[in-house]
């Protein structure tokens, strides 16, 4: 009986390396992702976004401001204007991405200790600019005015500085960013779309490779052969067990490679691991194994998923929670893997979780991969049943 699965199984695998569509999709595209995605966020943080101020105040304290909006990581300030609308105009050529300004009397009013207000305004089509801007503007703002602040409390009440920051903040806040302290983009997006691309890949693989089958040249070509004539069960179960170990490959590649490469937090067990990859790939091959039977053209798999490749990726409920999305939004994800095997992902690579802790969406992939099982079974023997004939690839 292994025999008989792993002679499939071989025969799958081989058919892997002959067909052109399978090369592309089995083996080239999971390689070629992995390095192309990340590329563009290999700098993993937003700096020197180039910036203006609108000073209006020109003071000694404005000039302060200024030189820490200079030395901030986060923006570069390319110009100083003394009026509004040239900072706008500088805007709406692209030329900076947002402008700070200072108001008229500001020292005096801080002095005075009257309520200053320093406007911060942003190009909010780019969110990642619009809040990299907004958090080192507010930032120097906030340090001027503290700075002033714990002067005055030191001149007036004649104590040590020390004392004058505990006396004007209290309660200090320390902000800890936890599995992504360096805020990198990269490290919230890239770690995701790979099961996204896990995902798809190997669909759109298993159908183009169970589309083929149903052609006339195909059947000609290995209607003679043991392993296309084997019963259903073997050729399901050895075509599964290809794929399986196929795949197996790639995790095992993105996680001690390209986390590695592109410095991905990874703080994944082995146990862990091994049990996401089981009940992941079982959900997806036995998923793939459904809808290959469904298409009888190869093309038709790779234009249906390749269009709901950005849905599929918006409802992995990484990018927006899933409690605000509608209802039956949330009902279509959960047809899919990848809105349970994202969060099982991260919650074991970048936080380190252990199976108990992911045991309820591993669960969820689980019930999906029998579901699928079962489906896949039923729909195999009424195609073995079905007399097909489409014409020639």
């Amino acid at each position: 009986m292994i025999r008989r699965l792993w002679k499939v199984a071989f025969a799958e695998w081989k058919l892997f390396y002959t067909d052109p569509a399978a090369i592309l999709l089995l083996v080239v595209a999971g390689v070629l992702y992995a390095f192309y995605y990340p590329t563009p966020y290999i700098y993993q943080t937003v700096s020197k976004v180039p910036v203006a101020v609108v000073d209006l105040d020109n003071t000694a304290m404005s000039r302060d401001l200024i030189r820490m909006a200079s030395a901030a990581q986060q923006i570069e300030v390319k110009s100083i204007y003394a009026e509004m609308n040239e900072a706008e105009a500088a805007m709406a050529r692209e030329e900076i991405f947002g402008f700070m300004v200072i108001p008229e009397n500001m020292e005096k009013d801080i002095r005075a200790k009257r309520p200053v207000s320093v406007n911060i305004f942003t190009h909010g089509a780019y969110v990642m600019l619009h809040g990299a801007i907004g958090t080192a503007f507010s930032t120097c703002a906030l340090t001027v005015g503290a700075t002033n602040k714990v002067k005055q409390i030191a001149l007036g009440k004649k104590v040590p500085s020390a004392k004058a920051i505990a006396m004007r903040d209290p309660i200090p806040i320390s902000i800890q960013t936890m599995f992504n302290s360096s805020g990198s983009y990269s490290n919230y997006v890239v770690p995701s779309v790979l099961v996204v691309i896990l995902q798809q890949s190997l669909i759109i693989g298993i159908c183009v490779l169970g589309g083929s089958r149903a052609h006339r040249r195909f059947r000609k070509k290995f209607r003679d052969s043991p392993v296309e004539n084997e019963t259903a069960e073997y050729r399901y179960f050895g075509r599964a067990l290809a794929y399986f170990l196929h795949y197996c490959s790639f995790i095992l590649f993105y996680h001690c490679i390209i986390y590695n490469l592109f410095d991905f937090p990874r703080r994944g067990e082995l146990l862990p691991m091994m049990v996401f990859s089981l009940v992941f790939l079982a959900s997806v091959i036995n998923l793939g194994m459904v809808v290959s039977q469904v298409f009888l053209r190869r093309e038709s798999s790779m234009q249906l998923f390749l269009y709901l490749s950005i849905p599929i990726l918006f409802l992995a409920n990484f990018s927006w929670p899933s409690y605000l999305m509608p209802q039956w939004m949330v009902s279509i994800s959960y047809i899919l893997p990848s809105t349970f095997a994202v969060p099982a992902w991260l919650s074991i690579e970048q936080m380190g979780a252990d199976i108990y802790e992911v045991a309820p969406k591993l669960y969820q992939l689980a019930i999906q991969a029998v579901v699928y099982l079962v489906l896949g079974l039923i729909l195999t023997r009424a195609r073995d049943k079905a007399k097909i004939d489409i014409g020639d690839m």
